[in-house]
């Protein structure tokens, strides 16, 4: 993309080249901009914003700033571990702090309101929810399960990869499923919700690309990222930066339940606790 915006720079318009130049200038602080803040900085309208995005990515403004940030990721230089050989256990956790709340802002940044708003109603309106995810995102669907059982929505994490396609032959569309691949890529999810969506299903899909083929597929897409730091730190920044979007969306969806969300919370406590030993 850096070598695109250098190469048509004297091509664009007064208005795209302000927001170029921005780019090519301080990419990383380019991200970190609202649409808003863009606006008032580069003195050009969210209109024309829009359609700089639209012209560069084929999307929106956050998919333009993901894509940044991705080639950010990839062309800079990055260390395997910020982890020295000298630092002590202290400072491990002081610098796993600063990594992953790093990872939880960007993460925070790549999803609209409007977005997080519209996964929000459909989680609360969907009759059954099926949920999707091999391995690592594995982990992730099952939290994300047993979040929503607490909350007293009719969920269920299907982790047999052979079982997923099936399940999906049996909703309609007043169901909904919740896909979740990193890579976007996984075959076994996307032959599931590639059935899903022939029987009028709604997905949401959790993923880091938003160009892949299940955000291609996916009626809302939730993206998730990594502080970019190192590569050991990749894979596991990025899963507890979907535990944390999740978390979010669960407290949020609590709220919007009201009392019936925080009967259903204490019930499920009281249930668990019998499973408890006494002291």
């Amino acid at each position: 993309m850096f070598q695109k915006l250098k190469a048509n720079l004297a091509f664009y318009s007064s208005v795209e080249k302000r927001i170029a130049d921005l780019i090519l200038a301080d990419p990383k602080t380019f991200i970190s901009y609202s649409m808003a803040e863009l606006s008032d900085v580069a003195g050009v309208s969210q209109g024309s914003i829009n359609n700089f995005a639209k012209k560069m990515v084929n999307s929106g403004f956050t998919d333009l700033k993901l894509q940044i940030a991705q080639q950010m990721t990839e062309f800079s230089p990055k260390p395997f571990s910020l982890i020295e050989r000298g630092d002590g256990i202290k400072d491990v956790l002081q610098k796993s702090i600063h990594e992953v709340t790093t990872a939880f802002s960007n993460t925070a940044e790549l999803n609209g309101e409007g977005t997080l708003q519209r996964v929000v109603d459909i989680i609360l309106n969907a009759r059954n929810i099926d949920l999707y995810g091999i391995m690592q995102s594995g982990i992730i669907a099952t939290d994300f399960y047993s979040q929503l059982m607490q909350l007293g929505l009719s969920a269920k994490y299907v982790n047999d990869v052979l079982m997923c396609p099936v399940s999906a032959s049996m909703l309609n569309e007043q169901d909904l499923v919740i896909a979740i691949s990193t890579s976007g890529k996984t075959k076994d999810v996307l032959d599931g919700v590639k059935i899903a969506k022939k029987n009028g299903v709604t997905v949401i899909g959790m993923t880091r690309n938003p160009n892949s083929p299940l955000a291609k597929l996916s009626d809302e897409v939730l993206l998730i990222t990594s502080s970019g730091s190192s590569i050991s730190t990749n894979t596991p920044e990025i899963r507890l930066s979907a535990l944390f979007l999740i978390d979010s969306l669960c407290a949020y969806l609590r709220s919007k339940l009201g009392d019936r969300g925080e009967e259903r919370y204490f019930k499920m406590s009281e249930i668990l606790n019998t499973h408890s030993v006494n002291d």
